[in-house]
């Protein structure tokens, strides 16, 4: 006979059981994207009066599936997800109520499939993860169907900063002690200092550090893409987002952030030309991501499950704490440029192997000479595999060319 008390009782006992089974270690990673590669817009769109649907389809046009607003209330995440709804559009969610009264917050929105994802909080340091795992616990004791997510400091914080002896132990220390499924962490390498505008080399430290660890705990990792200039972070370009996104696909990079969308109001930060001003309106940096997103996922099925088996650099000079690239497959057999170096990915996906040789000169484009087999094919920016017999190609800068066997 058919009982409601006792199936309810049945459900509670399971969830209990779930609860306690994914607090004790690392849950399984859920692309909240679904079959999309992740394309997560921070600081995305204002809460109250810009939360209509007309303003999610202008992010989804742009090319993002995740929408991160920093949303106060419950009643503000009430309205993003009316006004998304059908955009195909998800939201990371994040209120005062989820850290506050957790468990009714979840069980509020969990049956929403527009909800990608629940998050704790940004750049924490290591005294702050004991309690950050109090907070997971709770959001996953309501709901385990998705992702968990903050974002980590850059590696060129400093140690005693972080409260941990370098930054691999600050990462690993996250990972065990937080024990979300994924790590994401941000880095805007391109600055302007004294009116020269140039990579920080930290930048390959942080994404060699990051996807080493990631693929020694078999886990995915997000990296950024800067899109809104504030000092010492000049304008945003093609060029820079560009390197920024490629860069950190070619080291493995399960998902893509921008920051920002929209403009944030800041006397300390003056931020300016975000890719939704200040007044709402686009400017020619929405254009260009617009592009660039459209460029990643004609590109998902190369990108999103990839595996990396090796990864770095060529070149006179190498940038600090890389590697140099030597782990050629049979059917490479050497990859040479004309200028500073590029990067060489080596990752396979599915049945399909691939090799990615981006340009980290951010200035010049360089000549790539590829030493290969005639089975070796390129794969286009549009995502097609094309026959190329080509043993050179002119990389422009902070570019990349892929092939596939």
């Amino acid at each position: 006979m058919f009982c409601p008390d006792c199936l309810r009782s049945c459900a509670v006992s399971a969830l209990c059981l779930l609860g306690s089974a994914v607090s004790a270690g690392v849950p399984q990673y859920i692309n909240p994207a679904g079959d999309e590669f992740p394309i997560l817009a921070w600081y995305s769109i204002l809460p109250d009066s810009a939360q209509t649907p007309e303003r999610y389809r202008e992010l989804r046009e742009a090319g993002f599936n995740i929408s991160f607003s920093h949303f106060k209330s419950n009643a503000q995440v009430e309205r993003a997800l009316g006004a998304m709804a059908g955009t195909g559009v998800r939201l990371m969610l994040t209120s005062h109520e989820l850290v506050d009264d957790t468990e009714a917050t979840v069980n509020r929105f969990k049956d929403c499939a527009d909800v990608a994802g629940w998050f704790l909080r940004d750049e924490p340091t290591a005294s702050g993860f004991p309690e950050l795992r109090q907070f997971r616990n709770r959001v996953y004791a309501a709901d385990s169907s998705r992702v968990v997510y903050l974002n980590l400091f850059p590696s060129m914080v400093d140690a005693k900063s972080l409260e941990v002896k370098d930054y691999d132990e600050y990462v690993n220390r996250f990972i065990d002690e937080v024990s979300l499924p994924m790590v994401s962490y941000d880095f805007y390498p391109i600055v302007d200092e004294d009116g020269s505008i140039h990579v920080r080399e930290q930048f390959y430290d942080n994404l060699e550090r990051v996807s080493r660890i990631c693929r020694e705990r078999d886990m995915p990792f997000w990296a950024f893409c800067l899109s809104t200039a504030h000092t010492p972070y000049p304008v945003p370009d093609n060029v820079h987002m560009r390197f920024e996104a490629f860069s950190a696909l070619a080291y493995g990079a399960q998902g893509i952030q921008y920051f920002t969308y929209w403009q944030p109001s800041s006397a300390r930060w003056n931020f300016h030309h975000a890719p939704i001003d200040e007044t709402g309106r686009r400017t020619n940096v929405y254009y260009l991501i617009k592009d660039l997103n459209r460029e990643i996922q004609a590109l998902s099925w190369v990108f999103l499950g990839a595996q990396v088996e090796a990864v770095g650099h060529t070149g006179e000079s190498i940038p600090a704490t890389s590697v140099r690239f030597a782990s050629y497959p049979h059917e490479i057999r050497s990859v040479e440029s004309d200028g500073q170096g590029v990067i060489v990915s080596r990752f396979v996906n599915g049945d399909k192997r691939f090799l990615m040789i981006v340009n980290r000169d951010i200035d010049h484009s360089q000549t790539v000479f590829v030493d290969k087999d005639a089975c070796v094919k390129r794969v286009s920016s549009d995502g097609r595999i094309v026959t190329d017999h080509d043993s050179s190609a002119v990389v422009g800068p902070g570019d990349y060319i892929l092939y596939t066997w």
